[in-house]
């Protein structure tokens, strides 16, 4: 990759990235709050089930029992797992999954066909540790299919965020993923983790949508495999025909850096914090990672102590850069 030395881009990255730095928050809204946090997120396949049955309930249910193994801090199962009639909220779906989240001490988000009001939902439920209803998203993109079956589309105005005790967390369904700037808006709010109940894998989508707004995404699907994915787009865990679950501990807070300012700092880092943080280099890419596993130490603290400039921050510095560029060539060749 060129080097870019231009001294106008050295003071404008200087002044972008200190300007940042007293608004005390990244360009995605984070904060320190998720920067020291590691989430241990769980995720149920309902591949080899037959949804021929009426009520796939219990047989998900047991799969969710052995991922109960892992500690999660926060389960996901498919869409409409339950394949049943839709229900109100709370209802017996609810109230079962309710039990099993006060019971393992974790949050867990389902999908759920729910009605209200004379009118039918495809949704996503989240329960707190309590078991407690904290949060419901509708599906705002419903299949054609399923609108002539009488789906109500959810609201459009932009997915809600969801705070947790770890982090917070955004939610999309199966056919959502085709409007990329839902996903867009959940980062920009500052989501650490988007989460997506679905029918299907999108298995080229969702890699493509973690790395383009650096999230991480965890799919939970009726068929195929479900996967949890890193902010690189990298698989993370992902359930396999002999284990209808997969698990992963997520250090909240990981950024991506490219090289330009940041290499040389990186050993650095490694030595002063050592197992505290974790450093991963994509060579060909010219970028790096850096994540947290220790909550005393959070990344923002790292980005600032180090003068870090996130990747992110990096292209939309160099865009004003260009931007200004570009307005000068352009005056100097009036007459």
């Amino acid at each position: 990759m060129n080097r870019i030395t231009i001294p106008l881009l050295a003071l404008v990255l200087a002044s972008v990235f200190l300007l940042k730095l007293t608004k005390g928050s990244t360009a995605s809204g984070a904060s320190d709050l998720s920067n020291s946090a590691v989430a241990r997120v769980v995720t149920v396949s309902q591949d080899g089930l037959d949804r021929k049955s009426n009520d796939l309930l219990e047989p998900t249910m047991s799969r969710l029992d052995a991922a109960g193994s892992f500690h999660p801090d926060i389960a996901c199962l498919p869409e409409v797992f339950s394949n049943r009639a839709p229900e109100s909220v709370p209802g017996p779906v609810t109230e079962k999954l309710a039990a099993w989240a006060h019971a393992h001490h974790s949050y867990v988000i389902f999908g759920l066909k729910t009605t209200k009001a004379g009118r039918t939902y495809n949704s996503a439920i989240l329960l707190d540790r309590k078991g407690e209803i904290v949060g419901q998203y509708n599906k705002a993109h419903p299949t054609e299919e399923e609108v002539k079956g009488g789906t109500t589309p959810g609201d459009d105005s932009g997915p809600p965020i969801f705070p947790t005790d770890f982090g917070r967390i955004g939610l999309q369904i199966c056919f959502d993923v085709n409007w990329r700037d839902g996903w867009h808006r959940l980062k920009s709010q500052g989501a650490d983790i988007v989460f997506w109940p679905s029918a299907y894998p999108a298995g080229r989508q969702l890699p493509a949508l973690a790395l383009s707004n650096e999230l991480y995404i965890v799919s939970s699907t009726q068929g195929g495999a479900s996967h949890i994915y890193d902010i690189t787009g990298e698989t993370l865990a992902s359930s396999e025909e002999h284990d209808g679950w997969a698990g992963a501990a997520l250090p909240l807070g990981k950024r991506l850096f490219e090289v330009d300012y940041n290499a040389a700092k990186a050993p650095q880092i490694q030595q002063k914090y050592g197992s505290r943080v974790e450093i991963t280099w994509y060579h060909d890419s010219d970028w790096f990672t850096l994540a947290s596993l220790d909550p005393q130490v959070t990344v923002q603290a790292v980005v600032r102590e180090f003068g870090l400039i996130p990747l992110d921050e990096y292209i939309a510095s160099s865009s004003e850069v260009i931007n200004t560029a570009r307005a000068e060539a352009e005056h100097r060749v009036q007459p």
